[in-house]
């Protein structure tokens, strides 16, 4: 139906054409005679009518000259026994002898082989029938003409004691097809033809055979025919074997009745018949009417051939049986090859398993349980049809799978670590469809026949196999490819033969390549077709075909995991247990699940022995430093009940590296699990908006939208920063407010493992441990973690320890080298390790195995020095098991004794470790190490990301460079270069180091100048440039011969500024990138930072602020800027601030003019400084202000800052705007400017007191001690100034004076300086009018939000009414202006709305927190949300109401006859029904630049 062939001439590849003919019943007799409108009725296009009718005009004078052509020749063979080409069809093999359930197909027209007569009896003899022309039949006409074949071949074979098959669906001799060709048959009911011959024996058989007939005649196969495509045409070949075994037969004759037609009735024949059978076909000895030859025939027959045949039998049966007991051995051969000769499947010696397979028929689905046994890395699939009826579809009923096809594997400008994480490689099993999917309607993805495949698919294929076989894939050596034939592979140009090679060429041979086949029969075909690509030895060896389906699933599943239980439990609220189906928890990769069964049920708890020797081994893994797992428990330690409004609540806990916080953390975990559900985050980089999805998933698995859920406890073990665990707390309330979840406790509790400096040691708990432990264990000493812990962190005890173990270590091995590497990267990068894969290619394991069986082990290549070592399993960049030293302190010691032992310094540990070419190479594990060789060469320790200290390079920098002296760290430096191709950041560290450390500024600016040119769009990078430039001007600057002279020469002026500017320069594009939309990245930067948001630089800004200070500092030391009198103080700010020609300047002598020469090269730069240093001190002013960090580390770092930002302010203060003394003066000097002088003054002590901002106003919120008196100073300054300025419209002066208002009615409640409520109307109206609504600045509609939002009787007046108008104005204005700094900070809330009227219905934090002065804990009442519950908050806000969007904001609504509707921010759903629901709400309102926040959010329905 799919495509419609006509004679193998006419293919038609449209498959809705195809449906419209078939639906008409057109067949090929009919086709031709159809003309184009006949096609065009029947509702085909034209084009398509137009093709088929040439199409079968060409037949037909091809099929005409062809007949002419035969005739001539003598021939009658049928020109459709030849394709196109002229070519044979092909052949193929019958479907396996008396076997019914193996995946045989036949392929439509593929010819069988010539029908035969008796040869050694064992080998059937085949007879083809084609049971096709019933168009005028009925189906009893059918069935009797089906049992008459069946019973009269049956009978033949019985006779002449010879296997055989009849097959109906054949083309036969009496027929147009060629012989042996595959047609098929349309079954509607396979049971009619079974149920035919089950109840029809005893019409052809005697009384006395019918037993004997019933075991020998074999019930119906029906064999599937698939199209060339793979798609199965729905159509079969019915297969009837007979075995007439010996032991059944004897010297027994047998005579059958026949079934006639007599008058339209089947009758069944009076007289007997005797078939045997003569060559290929049956004859009736009793059918001769010769009677005298037909009695000397029966008894010749009786007395000579019978018991000739009946003992050849005997003899041949004798011979297979004795073969059959051989090949049996293939169970044992099945278990040793698919482990690697271990016992179980827990314990293989292969890593990962790869499964090709191709077409299976469905009375093999039964037996597909051991697929599910296995995680399978990929699947590579050949049947189109598996998805809806095969294998993946066994398989994806109890285990997860991702579809995918083999162009997800080719994009070539996609990292490895990408492709791993975006097609989620290592956690779910990839179904790769080799051949299409039929399932799918894109013609894209249809199935091609094998010569298309060829053309469009084969090179896909060989680009997937290669990826697959990578080495940074696959850990070399240790992984298995299964080719699982579960149906006959019998033409040569089959897709799966090209994988098979493609395989073998990338794996060069079949040692890692494995195949298991559905029948004997199966194999030959597979090794005949694959003779000229591997040896057929070689093949034998790595296949297994003598079992059967049932077989190999039983003997697989009896290697299945023992230590896993059967079915796993999920507690629940109800108190009852949820089945936790391993298919949804396959679908959790990010979490690692803890029942509430686990370690309970399993296999290996029924044999003690067993069990008793894997829970030793597990806690000798434990005590020697591994991770903690379930099988070690301890008390309950921690009550997760804890009423909040939050949905997630953290808990931190701090350790010591290897003090066993984690350990302690596992141990909360199990014991909780029964009353919670419990999981382990498996890996701390990954997406957290996927792992708040899949926590959720757990929180809601097996509920219902209405039942209350237990909360999940997650165990989250370092982060590596605290603010990562913030973020992530985000990710999962906003899966919950998109799920709508309600709640009245936590949902999920993070139980956040981080390291610390501060261990709680408790020793005498480790002496009763050990002597515990000392009971069980034969070697308890060796347990290293545990004892350190044991002897409290004692140096002496490691360092005696390392010492004994490493004493006898030769510094050439390349044991010593890897033990080097090792310590180095394990003290100074956390969590860093090499996989096993890469530490046994060093060592040379894995290039030859000693035996296959046998390799040799990492460990015996070790020796002693392998108990520093333990394996792991790394999550990070794909799944694998790597190696790291058991400790970080013994790590540490190892560095120390290699030092004193083998002269081995930390340098050269590091230098010899980047120039080993062969570990850096593609492997898989190799992202791993390049992110830890990264981080431990360039990661600097800093206390806003969690460190303990800040540091200025890494540690490891900073230790061979306090140890070892300054030429070390340019070595080591030099030699990462190497290694990573001239990267830009390690051209910049090398140059902060010249720079710092070895105040080499000329070549710290060279390499600064390399940094720069890789990485121009990086601020950080041109930002140190900056500040190698600005270092060496303050280092000349601060040296002696400068120190010691009065007045600069031209040439040090020269100089000076020429640094000043170059760096002032650098600083400035520093800012620029940094307000690019997000930061440059690079391609060689291997690192992927573990930071989930945005940071935003401000370096370029303070540096900018030091380099212009630093100018003024420079214009000091020329006599006249130096200041000692107030004129050249009040030159040189006039200079700077563009405001006086350095002509003006008084020059006493020739040094002067020297000096104003070269100032005047400078002059473009040093008028402008001024401006700069001001949008600097803007910048930070907006950006403290309007923003707040979003943890309390990033707060202290932001602390240092402002601090520094704050004593530069007074500088810039002290030159800029000089004291109101000096303003007097000259008032009292030129008495007609004295309004021009006092506006002036104004003007200076606004900027002075950074009140000519809107955000320096709004600082006096937060540092208001003692700010009221300078408050009231401000509004009296611009009172003044709006009463006599030139310029009426004053529009920033008039916003900050309705701002400073509000903050003065904030702070001094009751000011008699504080301007009226109707006032401030009136001139924000004026503001309003003036900037309209598309302004650039926030600020006005800001104002606009505060003074227009309506009192507590939430009436609307004609101001309130444009709420909505501005508000929408501020939010895009703020976002235009800061849209970037957003990214990295939160908008701050500068007020709240009160219960009370006018400038009173705003009140600020400051007040708030006032309330409760005494709360030691007051902001953790902030951070969990608790603050808005208390009732003083109740008593002083004012909630406001409104209802829930269909986007993530909220609404606020007001007005009766007419009403607006407000967007509002709000800060947290928590339990309000998000996805699309309408909830009617209240909250209480703040207000920050980015537009209305709304607090507390509750449902009111």
């Amino acid at each position: 139906r799919d495509y419609y062939f006509f004679r193998k001439k006419l293919f038609l590849p449209i498959k809705k054409c195809g449906e419209i003919l078939y639906n008409e019943d057109v067949s090929g007799v009919v086709l031709v005679e159809l003309t184009k409108t006949d096609l065009k009725e029947m509702g085909l296009k034209a084009g398509p009518a137009s093709l088929i009718v040439r199409k079968c005009n060409e037949f037909k004078s091809t099929e005409t000259s062809s007949l002419k052509s035969s005739k001539k020749k003598g021939k009658t063979k049928n020109i459709e026994n030849q394709t196109e080409s002229g070519i044979p069809k092909q052949m193929c093999e019958p479907h396996p002898f008396d076997e019914s359930h193996t995946g045989r197909r036949y392929v439509q027209n593929i010819i069988l082989p010539p029908e035969t007569g008796p040869s050694n009896l064992m080998d059937p003899i085949h007879e083809y029938k084609l049971l096709t022309r019933t168009e005028n039949a009925t189906e009893e006409d059918i069935k009797k003409k089906f049992g008459n074949e069946v019973f009269r071949f049956a009978a033949a074979c019985m006779n002449t004691r010879t296997n055989g098959t009849i097959h109906f669906g054949v083309g036969d001799t009496k027929c147009e097809y060629e012989h042996g060709e595959i047609i098929g048959v349309c079954v509607d009911s396979k049971d009619k033809y079974v149920d035919y011959l089950q109840n029809n024996f005893v019409h052809y058989f005697g009384r006395d055979d019918i037993t004997d007939a019933k075991y020998i005649i074999r019930p119906p196969r029906f064999v599937e025919i698939r199209n060339a495509d793979q798609t199965l045409s729905g159509k079969y070949v019915i297969e009837v074997d007979v075995v007439p075994s010996y032991n059944t037969c004897a010297l027994k004759l047998y005579h059958i009745h026949m079934m006639n037609l007599i008058d339209k009735k089947w009758m069944k024949s009076k007289e007997k018949h005797l078939f045997i059978r003569d060559g290929s076909s049956s004859r009736d000895i009793l059918g001769n009417k010769n009677l005298t030859e037909r009695e000397a025939e029966y008894r010749r027959f009786l007395t000579e051939t019978l018991p000739t045949l009946a003992e050849k039998r005997k003899v041949e049966e004798e011979k297979t049986d004795k073969k059959r007991t051989t090949i049996k051995q293939d169970g044992h051969k099945l278990s040793r090859m698919i482990t690697g000769g271990a016992d179980m499947i827990d314990t293989s010696y292969y890593q990962r398993y790869i499964l090709v397979t191709n077409k299976c028929q469905e009375n093999q689905m039964q037996n597909f349980d051991f697929l599910k046994e296995i995680d399978w890395f990929a699947v590579l699939e050949f049947d189109p049809e598996s998805v809806t009826n095969g294998v993946c579809k066994s398989y994806r009923a109890e285990r997860a799978a991702n579809l995918h096809f083999p162009t997800h594997f080719q994009d070539i400008d996609v990292a490895i670590t990408e492709k791993i994480e975006r097609l989620n490689l290592y956690k779910q099993t990839s179904w790769i469809f080799c051949n299409g999917r039929s399932d799918l309607q894109d013609e894209t993805y249809q199935p091609l026949p094998p010569k298309l495949w060829y053309k469009e698919r084969a090179a896909d294929i060989r680009k997937l196999v290669s990826f697959l076989c990578r080495q940074d894939i696959m850990p070399k050596g240790k992984y298995l490819v299964v080719f699982l034939l579960l149906s006959k592979v019998d033409d040569p140009r089959d897709p799966i033969l090209e994988t098979f090679c493609s395989f073998y060429q990338e794996l060069k041979g079949t040692e890692d390549i494995m195949c298991i086949c559905e029948s004997e029969q199966t194999f030959q075909q597979w090794k005949d077709l694959l003779q000229s690509t591997c040896d057929s030895r070689e093949l034998s060896d790595r296949c297994v075909s003598s079992l059967t389906l049932d077989e190999i699933n039983a003997t697989i599943l009896k290697l299945k995991s023992v230590t896993r239980s059967t079915r796993r439990f999920l507690p629940s609220a109800t108190s009852a247990s949820v089945i936790l189906q391993k298919k949804e928890e396959e679908y959790m990769t990010a979490l690692e699940i803890l029942c509430e069964n686990e370690c309970e049920g399993t296999e290996i708890e029924n044999d003690q022995n067993n069990f008793k020797e894997f829970q030793k081994s597990k806690e000798e893994q434990f005590y020697r430093g591994d991770k903690a797992s379930c099988y070690t428990k301890l008390n309950e330690l921690i009550n997760s009940e804890s009423p909040s409004a939050m949905c997630v609540k953290i808990i931190n806990l701090f350790h010591h590296p290897g003090c066993g916080g984690t350990t302690l953390a596992m141990h909360v975990l199990w014991e909780l699990r029964k009353k919670v559900r419990c999981a382990v985050l498996r890996n701390s980089n990954g997406d957290f908006a996927e792992i708040g999805r899949q926590v959720i998933n757990l929180v809601t698995y097996g509920g219902t939208p209405q039942s209350d859920y237990l909360p999940v406890l997650l165990l989250v073990d370092d982060f590596e920063e605290l603010e990562n665990v913030h973020m992530l707390q985000n990710s999962i309330q906003s899966t919950v407010a998109e799920k709508g979840l309600r709640f009245e406790r936590p949902l999920v509790i993070v139980l956040n493992c981080m390291r610390s400096q501060d261990p709680d040691r408790k020793q005498h708990l480790f002496s009763s441990k050990l002597k515990e432990i000392e009971e069980y264990h034969t070697r308890p000493e060796d347990f290293y973690s545990f004892m350190i812990m044991k002897t409290n962190f004692d140096k002496s005890y490691i360092a005696n320890l390392v010492h004994n173990i490493l004493k006898d270590l030769r510094n050439s091995t390349k044991q010593a080298d890897l033990i080097s590497f090792l310590a180095l990267l394990n003290s100074y990068v956390k969590d860093s390790s090499m996989s096993l894969s890469k530490c046994e290619e060093f060592l040379g394991v894995g290039h030859v195995k000693t035996s296959f069986w046998g390799p040799e082990k990492f460990e015996d290549l070790m020796g002693t020095y392998c108990t520093l070592l333990i394996r792991i399993e790394v999550e990070e960049y794909g799944r694998y098991q790597g190696i790291r030293i058991i400790h970080p302190l013994i790590a540490m010691r190892c560095l120390e004794e290699l030092k004193l032992s083998c002269s081995l310094h930390k340098s050269e540990i590091a230098e010899r470790f980047l120039s080993q070419n062969m570990l850096f190479q593609s492997s898989i594990g190799r992202d791993k190490l390049l992110q830890d060789t990264w981080s431990m060469l360039i990661t600097r320790q800093r206390k806003e990301h969690g460190d303990e200290t800040d540091t200025l390079f890494s540690p490891l920098i900073e230790a061979i460079q306090k140890e070892e002296g300054n030429p070390q760290v340019q070595s080591v430096l030099t030699e990462a270069l190497n290694r990573f191709d001239q990267n830009p950041y390690i051209c910049q560290v090398l140059a902060r180091h010249l720079c710092l450390k070895e105040k080499n500024f000329d070549l710290a600016l060279e390499w600064a100048h390399k940094a720069k040119d890789k990485a121009k769009d990086n601020s950080y990078i041109t930002d140190t440039l900056g500040q190698v430039f600005k270092s060496k001007l303050k280092h000349r600057m601060e040296s002696e011969d400068i120190l010691k002279q009065t007045v600069l020469t031209t040439c040090q002026l020269n100089e000076f500024l020429e640094l000043a500017q170059s760096a002032s320069k650098a600083f400035k594009e520093s800012q620029e990138l940094t307000e690019k939309k997000g930061e440059g990245r690079i391609q060689w930067a291997e690192q992927r930072t573990k930071r989930k948001h945005d940071v935003y630089n401000t370096s370029g800004y303070l540096g900018e602020i030091e380099m212009a200070l630093c100018v003024i500092d420079i214009l000091r030391m020329i006599p006249f800027f130096n200041g000692k009198d107030e004129l050249s103080k009040q030159q040189m700010a006039h200079l700077l601030s563009g405001n006086m020609n350095l002509s003006h300047i008084e020059k006493t002598n020739s040094i002067d003019e020297d000096l104003c020469s070269v100032l005047e090269d400078y002059n473009c730069y040093l008028i402008n400084i001024q401006t700069s240093l001001k949008a600097a001190f803007d910048f930070f002013e907006d950006y403290f202000v309007y923003f707040k960090p979003r943890n309390i580390e990033k707060e202290i770092a932001d602390f240092k800052i402002r601090k520094k930002v704050s004593e530069c302010f007074g500088k810039y203060t002290d030159i800029f705007c000089p004291s109101q003394s000096t303003y007097m003066a000259a008032k009292k000097d030129k008495p007609k400017l004295s309004m021009q002088l006092e506006l002036e003054d104004c003007k200076k002590f606004l900027e002075a007191h950074k009140a000519d901002r809107f955000a320096g106003l709004l600082e006096f919120l937060t540092n208001n001690h003692g700010a009221g008196r300078t408050l009231e100073e401000v509004v009296s300054k611009y009172q003044f100034v709006l009463q006599n300025a030139r310029n009426k419209k004053l529009t920033r002066e008039k916003q900050n004076f309705i701002l400073a208002n509000i903050v003065l009615n904030c702070i001094t409640h009751g000011s008699k300086k504080i301007e009226s409520y109707e006032k401030l109307l009136h001139l924000l109206k004026e503001v309003l009018q003036d900037v309209g609504s598309d302004h650039c600045h926030a600020e006005p509609y800001f104002l606009a939000s505060l003074l227009f939002w309506p009192n507590k009787d939430f009436k609307l007046n004609e101001d309130s009414k444009l709420l909505l108008k501005y508000v929408t104005s501020m939010r895009r204005s703020f976002r235009g202006r800061y849209g970037r700094m957003s990214h990295s900070k939160h908008a701050v809330a500068h007020f709240y709305l009160s219960n009370r009227a006018g400038l009173n219905k705003l009140v600020h934090k400051g007040k708030i927190d006032q309330l409760f002065s005494e709360n030691t804990h007051r902001n953790s009442l902030w951070q969990s949300g608790e603050i808005w519950k208390k009732d003083k908050i109740k008593e002083l806000l004012l909630r406001v109401y409104g209802r829930t969007g269909e986007d993530d904001m909220v609404y606020v609504e007001y007005g009766d006859d007419e009403r607006i509707k407000v967007p509002v921010r709000p800060v947290y759903l928590g339990k309000l029904r998000s996805g699309r629901s309408i909830e009617k709400i209240s909250f209480y309102l703040g207000f920050s630049m980015d537009g209305p926040i709304a607090y507390d959010v509750e449902n009111i329905n």
